[in-house]
C-alpha cells in the first residue's frame, strides 16, 4: 500500500558528478553534483546558483564532468562542505566550510584537459569535457545543458575501442543523501538526516 509523502529533498539515485569549473583568476574549482542526465553527446545537469561553480559557468562556459567511482566516496565527502557559499535553505549554514584549493582538501589530482579550459580530476575513471549550450534559471537553481566536446575513460574500463565496459564500471551513485556503488551502502554525505 502506497501513502502520500512531502519528503524534502528526492534525490532517488544519480551518479556522482565531481564538476570542475574555472574562475575568473584560471583556477579550476571542484563541485560535487548528483543531478544529471544524458543522451547522446547532450548532457542535462541541475546546479545551486548559488556556489562559485555556477557563477564559473556564467563567466567561462565550459566544464567537466568527472565521474568517480565508488572508492572515491570519502574523498568526495571531504570537499562537500566546502561547496556553496550561501547554503539552501534546509541546511545549516554552520555545515559549510570555506576551502581555497578543493582539489589538496581532497586529495585529488588536476590534469589538464585538451580542449576546454577547466582541468579534469585525474582519480576519476571517466570524464567529459563539454561546452555549456543553454541555461535557464528556477528558484535558486539553474538546469544548463551541455555539448560534450571530449571524453576520456581509463583504459582497464573499454572495449572495442570506443565502448565503456559495463561490468567494469563502478559508479558512485547518490542514493537520498547516501553514497552508494552498485551493491552495499558506502556512507552518507554529511546532510544526510540518517
Amino acid at each position: 500500500m502506497h501513502k502520500p509523502i512531502s519528503p524534502q529533498m528526492f534525490y532517488y539515485g544519480f551518479p556522482v558528478i565531481l564538476l570542475t569549473s574555472i574562475d575568473e583568476n584560471n583556477k579550476t574549482n571542484i563541485t560535487p553534483i548528483s543531478s544529471s542526465w544524458c543522451l547522446g553527446d547532450n548532457v542535462v545537469i541541475g546546479i545551486s546558483m548559488q556556489g562559485k561553480a555556477f557563477e564559473n559557468i556564467r563567466t567561462c562556459g565550459e566544464v567537466v564532468l568527472n565521474l568517480p567511482d565508488e572508492t572515491l566516496w570519502e574523498k568526495i565527502e571531504k570537499i562537500a562542505p566546502t561547496t556553496g557559499k550561501n547554503p539552501v535553505p534546509d541546511y545549516k549554514k554552520s555545515d559549510y566550510q570555506f576551502c581555497a584549493d578543493k582539489f589538496e582538501q581532497g586529495g585529488f589530482t588536476a590534469q589538464s584537459s585538451t580542449k576546454i579550459k577547466p582541468s579534469r580530476i585525474k582519480e576519476c575513471p571517466l570524464q567529459a569535457e563539454t561546452k555549456v549550450v543553454n541555461v535557464s534559471e528556477r528558484d535558486g537553481y539553474a538546469i544548463i545543458e551541455l555539448k560534450i566536446v571530449q571524453v576520456h575513460a581509463c583504459k582497464n574500463l573499454i572495449m572495442d575501442n570506443d565502448k565503456i565496459d559495463p561490468t567494469k564500471w563502478q559508479p558512485l551513485i547518490y542514493n537520498f543523501r547516501h553514497y552508494q556503488g552498485l551493491g552495499d551502502l558506502l556512507g552518507k554525505n554529511f546532510r544526510a538526516s540518517k
